[in-house]
């Protein structure tokens, strides 16, 4: 015997439609009230015909039984069943037809429509049963849907602003870099995601000097980005002093944007490398000061390179630090590259060169004096490019591009 009373139902009163075709026999007609019986009344049959049973759905059914005989007309039943899966309802199928393999698996369960009222109200009990845990999942994979279309919301949000911050971030660029009296220059700038932790600038500061700049704020993303508006914002170029001016030399220009940077900190600390070189067309002498950043590098025709080191500490750590100056005499032909250290990261040493004998020059290097034959800083950069796209090839997507990059090429006329 079933012990149907071992498991409750999962509502105190659940409503089930009771759907009979023509073969509406005085067997089936009791049926429904056996059943209401079996499950101790606490189900509620309301029989209807096929044709009719559509118009009975709503929420407040818990299951539908389907009576069908062979022969039965079943006009309607293809919109029934639509109508019960869409409302994910679950089905008991009674039928006189031979159950196949392949009618065990359908979407609803089958039973020969000859089964006794205790397996047919056992059925129905586990489809109760079943069917509140269903409902649970349900509910909560519609809250999950909600959730991670919420979530999707807020991610395309986040996308469209920080296009839209990186593009802010582009127009403290020099829109363009073209050949003037006294050189050409050409520039390299890809950042790491949206925005770049690296800003660089080319000044004509008067009829006789330019300024060629370079920052890298530690850190990347947004943080890294809004840092670099402020050194862009808060380097000078000139002093005016009543109808004339005075330019502002390498090292004084580093000072007070390491005084803008320390001023604007609050309580967290924020630091960043930069180097500043100021060239005079008529003498061809460069007056460079750097802020913990990669040496620069001056190529000399093309045989022979030179790299310009110069001491100095980080921008937006310590009050009252003063930057040294050096000069360097230039020559027609010279190219002067300025470059940040996402180039250490973008072309890595091999494992095996720490172990060396012989320290060898570092990889990055390398890939910048491979340029010594190019003379034209666009051809240089767009040279610089290639290799770059070529080292992504072989690198994986957590590999490459793992830090800022950016290059500036000068060549004196």
């Amino acid at each position: 015997m079933l012990a149907q009373d071992d498991i409750p139902l999962p509502h105190p009163l659940v409503r089930v439609l009771f759907v009979l075709g023509d073969s509406d026999t005085e067997q089936l007609r009791e049926l429904p009230n056996t059943l209401a019986k079996l499950l101790q009344h606490h189900a509620i049959f309301e029989r209807v015909s096929i044709r009719a049973a559509g118009e009975h759905l709503n929420s407040q059914v818990h299951a539908v039984v389907i009576c069908l005989i062979r022969g039965d007309n079943s006009a309607g039943l293809a919109d029934l069943l639509d109508g019960v899966e869409t409302r994910n309802i679950p089905i008991l199928l009674l039928t006189d037809a031979p159950l196949t393999a392949a009618s065990q698996t359908a979407l609803w369960n089958t039973l020969p429509i000859g089964e006794s009222p205790q397996v047919i109200a056992a059925m129905l009990r586990g489809l109760f049963t079943r069917q509140s845990e269903i409902d649970t999942l349900r509910q909560a994979n519609r809250g999950a849907k909600i959730q991670t279309d919420r979530l999707l919301g807020e991610v395309t949000q986040m996308h469209d602003e920080l296009h839209l911050a990186g593009q802010v971030q582009r127009d403290f660029l020099p829109k363009k870099l073209k050949e003037f009296s006294g050189g050409a220059v050409a520039a390299l700038w890809r950042p790491m995601n949206y925005v770049s932790g690296d800003i660089y600038d080319v000044r004509r500061l008067d009829e006789h000097h330019v300024g060629l700049f370079i920052a890298d704020a530690v850190g990347h993303g947004v943080p890294g980005a809004l840092l670099t508006m402020v050194i862009a914002r808060g380097l000078p170029t000139k002093e005016i002093i009543g109808n004339t001016y005075k330019i502002i030399q390498p090292g004084e220009a580093l000072a007070s944007v390491n005084r803008e940077l320390l001023a604007r900190q609050g309580n967290t600390t924020r630091f960043a490398t930069a180097i500043y070189a100021i060239i005079d067309l008529r003498t061809r002498v460069m007056r460079m000061s750097s802020a913990g950043h990669p040496s620069a590098i001056i190529m000399r025709g093309t045989e022979s390179i030179e790299l310009i080191q110069c001491a100095g500490g980080l921008i937006g750590v310590f009050e009252g630090v003063e930057w040294i100056e050096k000069e360097i005499q230039l020559h027609a032909g010279d190219r002067i590259i300025l470059y940040s250290d996402g180039f250490e990261f973008a072309f890595p040493d091999p494992p095996e060169s720490s172990s060396a004998a012989v320290k060898q020059t570092p990889r990055h290097l390398q890939e910048l004096c491979a340029l010594l034959p190019i003379t034209q800083p666009s051809d240089m950069i767009a040279d610089m490019e290639r290799r770059l796209d070529q080292q992504a090839l072989g690198c994986t997507q957590m590999e490459s591009f793992a830090d800022d990059l950016t290059m500036l090429v000068y060549k004196v006329s």
